[in-house]
This record gives C-alpha cells, structure tokens and sequence, in this order.
C-alpha cells in the first residue's frame, strides 16, 4: 500500500478521534468516582455497600448536536465522493475533466475534518445526585 499525503492527514484525523473518545472515557471513570463518594457523604452509606448502577443498555456518551453528526457524516461522504473522481454508481457528477483533477487531489481535507467534527459531537454527561 502507497501512503500518500490524502492518507497520512486521514490516519491522524482518526486517531485525534480515538485520542478524543479515549479522553471521553476516562472523564466517565473519574466522574463516577467522584458521584460514588458524594453519594456516600450524602447518604452515609458505609464503604461496603452497593451504589445504585445506571440502567444496563444506556450509554455514557451524548451528542451535543445531531446537526453537526449530519454535516460530519456530509463532509466524510464528499471526500469520499471526490476521492473516486466524482463518480457515484457509474453516474458521473462533474463532467469537466480539470475540474475533477484539481477538487480530487483534495479529497482528504473533508474526510479528515469530518472525522474530527464528528469526534468533538460526542460528549460525557456528569452525574447529578438526587437532591
């Protein structure tokens, strides 16, 4: 496999979004480790007992916009698109040949910005105590 400059800038773009998910994922811990003591000082629950758990099935990640996840996933499907020549299905969407060769050396740029929009859509929520 030849690594190019487009691949390169789409490997980082990834990884910034795995860095980011991994940060996430660790505030979650830390959060829960910080709900688990304020419910034990609130309640006075000795070290031993159980904390009520969330529901199973529910996740710890929120997004923080559906507008951005669709204009992330947009961006991610263009680059794609100019990646194969602005061919979709056999149907070409640009008939000048210029055009196509000056916008498809580009197509790393809004696959890799879709990539990192998408990262920063996603967020941990702080559990709040039952006051």
């Amino acid at each position: 496999m030849k690594f190019t400059t487009g691949i390169i800038v789409v490997i980082v773009a990834i990884v910034i979004f795995y860095l980011r998910i991994a940060l996430l994922r660790g505030r979650k811990k830390r959060y829960e480790r910080e709900f688990a003591l304020k419910r034990r000082k609130v309640n006075g629950r000795s070290k031993g007992t159980a904390l009520p758990s969330p529901k199973p099935g529910s996740s710890p990640y929120k997004v923080t916009s559906w507008f951005l996840v669709a204009a992330s996933i947009a961006l991610m499907l263009i680059g794609m698109i100019a990646y194969n020549n602005f061919m979709v299905v056999g149907i070409e969407l640009i008939k000048d040949p210029a055009t196509i060769k000056a916008l498809s050396e580009y197509w790393y740029i809004p696959v890799a910005a879709g990539v990192i929009l998408l990262g920063f859509c996603v967020t941990i929520e702080k559990p709040r105590l039952n006051e």
